[in-house]
């Protein structure tokens, strides 16, 4: 009967986990026993989740101990469910919203087989995985220590996850700052827009205003130095003009992508101002080589390629050097209806979508009996190829690049090379496509790399080819069927959403940066978690109980008290004077806004 009522609430509030809990087996090592005042209680392994005299006089301490912590807080995270007594206990001493962390789906199947759990279920989220909500509130972290032992890797990597949301719920800035133009120029845009739906405030510097300018060197000289040095002016304008919008703007972080305008000055006065910046390079190493000048002047640099570079990077000095691999924008890069009209323009048996490079150029020579056109910009129009070229080998907009995608019966995806007559057969990153053709749910051949396998499960996710010989059997075979191809373009887009998009991508860096000891500039009137303060000058001091008047604002600046005093009646107290004297000082030595 518990199950059934429990299941049923549940069902109204999340049908998904619900048909999750019911169809998880309890494992061998869950032990429920009935306990002295005849309560249910759980033992895993030989670790006592709960005690097996009084569960309920337990979880009263356990929730008078964290009492002070969940009370006049908007948030309140409890890593570890159990049986629920302690989450029933803490709900009668604070009106947070309360999200509860269990690392086992199989334990909170066993409690809803167990306990009535109906009075506590609508008033608490559970998460049985690390996928916590973005929180723009600020949040108390409150550990159920039994739950935390006996999977202590899971719900580590949960607190370096929740350091991140506890950062952006302070009301973390970041700049982004992007390239003149390019491939890297909507990453940085599918970037932005992930930090901000993280809860992040954004600026995106744009530096593709300024592309007019960038072409129009041509037009103006066709001496290759002078060209050059127009180009070296411009980038030195827009690495100022960066400058000058922190100024302002006062970010946290400035993050940068590959090609992005920013010179080794520009870069050298943003350390100074203790602004940290990261870079992430989307491109290959081995094409592109400006990273030997530009890496040493970033706090962080992310990449997509591992091995030799990484090792290059630390022969450099770069400590702070990590792997992330591109991703895709969902809300983008999805699943559409077309019209037929569409299906008209865009649909074809094959398709490929991207630049004419030298050996996409000699390897769709192979392919040129099938239904297909190819799309992009930079093919030989006067090569054999070019009755395959669709709109004269323009530019492709993203919007219709999704029309393709979602068109294609088989999308190619082969990576590029500029010496290769085909497939490159010592290629390492991912490209761009890979992650935004699964996004799509659209079907793709793609060459092997070898980064791949961590990424997507080769055979089932996606498919690779090796040559054009092996492409021609695979396009044949899944040209016959359809329904294989369905399958695995469903794989390959449920693997995105759930591991690959760039909201996955930025948190993995702000964590990277966050374990790496991330230091954010002193900016005069950045607001501060007022808990930390009240642990930092201890709960009891006198400058501690003073704070205790601000715990319910969160996050809390120099100005919020100096209000708060101002606004007070009677003589000065000792903790008044000292924020009064701060002020003083502030206004002789700190721009005050």
């Amino acid at each position: 009967m518990n199950l059934k009522n429990n299941i049923s609430l549940l069902r109204t509030r999340n049908k998904k986990f619900a048909e999750q809990i019911m169809s998880c087996k309890p494992t061998s090592d869950i032990v429920v026993s009935e306990t002295k005042s005849g309560l249910k209680s759980l033992k895993i392994d030989k670790t006592a989740i709960h005690s097996f005299y009084d569960p309920v006089k337990e979880a009263q301490q356990w929730a008078l101990h964290n009492r002070e912590r969940a009370e006049n807080i908007p948030a309140v995270i409890v890593l570890g469910f159990g049986f629920g007594y302690h989450i029933r206990e803490l709900l009668k001493h604070t009106d947070a919203e309360m999200y509860v962390c269990e690392s086992r789906p199989d334990i909170i199947r066993a409690a809803f087989e167990s306990v009535d759990l109906t009075d506590i279920l609508p008033r608490i989220n559970i998460i049985a995985d690390q996928n916590i909500p973005p929180l723009r509130k600020n949040f108390e972290i409150l550990e159920h220590a039994p739950s935390v032992s006996i999977n202590k890797k899971y719900y580590m990597e949960l607190l370096n996850r929740l350091k991140t949301l506890k950062l952006i719920a302070k009301g973390l800035r970041i700049m982004v700052v992007g390239p003149i133009y390019g491939g890297s120029l909507p990453i940085a845009r599918y970037c932005s827009e992930a930090f901000r739906n993280m809860g992040v405030d954004v600026d995106f510097f744009d530096s593709s205003i300024y592309s007019p300018a960038f072409f129009s060197v041509k037009d103006i000289t066709t001496i290759t130095d002078h060209q050059n040095q127009l180009r070296d002016m411009l980038a030195s304008f827009i690495s100022e003009a960066v400058i000058a919008r922190c100024q302002e703007y006062r970010p946290d972080i400035v993050f940068a992508l590959a090609q992005a305008p920013l010179n080794e000055l520009g870069l050298a006065k943003l350390r100074a101002s203790g602004i940290p910046t990261a870079f992430w390079f989307v491109e290959d190493h081995k094409t592109l080589s400006y990273w030997k000048v530009m890496a040493k002047y970033y706090d962080y640099f992310f990449t997509i390629q591992r091995g030799d570079f990484i090792r290059q990077l630390g022969d450099l000095g770069l400590q702070n050097v990590k792997y992330l691999p591109l991703a895709a924008s969902p809300h983008i890069h999805k699943k559409i209806k077309l019209t037929k009209k569409d299906m008209d323009m865009f649909g074809s048996d094959v398709s490929f979508m991207g630049a004419g490079y030298y050996n996409r150029r000699r390897f769709f020579l192979g392919l040129m009996d099938y239904d297909l056109k190819i799309w992009g910009n930079e093919w030989d129009p006067h090569a054999p190829l070019n009755k395959f070229y669709q709109r004269s080998g323009e530019r492709i907009t993203t919007e219709d690049t999704v029309k393709i995608f979602n068109a294609s019966k088989i999308n190619v995806n082969l990576h590029s090379s500029t010496y290769h007559s085909g497939v490159d057969p010592y290629g390492d990153f991912v490209n761009p496509r890979t992650f935004e053709l699964a996004s799509c749910g659209a079907f793709q051949l793609v060459d092997y790399r070898s980064e791949l396998p961590e990424l997507f499960n080769i055979g089932e996710e996606v498919i690779c080819f090796e040559d054009v010989s092996d492409i021609r059997k695979k396009i044949n075979y899944y040209l016959d069927n359809e329904q294989e191809r369905e399958a695995a373009a469903l794989k390959s887009m449920n693997r995105v959403l759930k591991d690959h998009t760039y909201q996955h991508r930025m948190y993995e860096a702000l964590q990277f940066m966050i374990e790496s000891g991330l230091n954010l500039p002193s900016w005069s009137n950045a607001p501060e978690d007022i808990r930390d303060l009240i642990s930092k000058a201890g709960a009891d001091t006198e400058l501690g109980l003073y704070l205790k008047q601000f715990r319910a604002e969160g996050n809390i600046s120099l100005n919020d008290i100096m209000q708060t005093i101002h606004k007070g009646k009677g003589a000065l107290g000792h903790v008044e004077k000292m924020f009064l004297l701060l002020d003083e000082m502030r206004d002789v030595y700190c721009k005050k806004d």
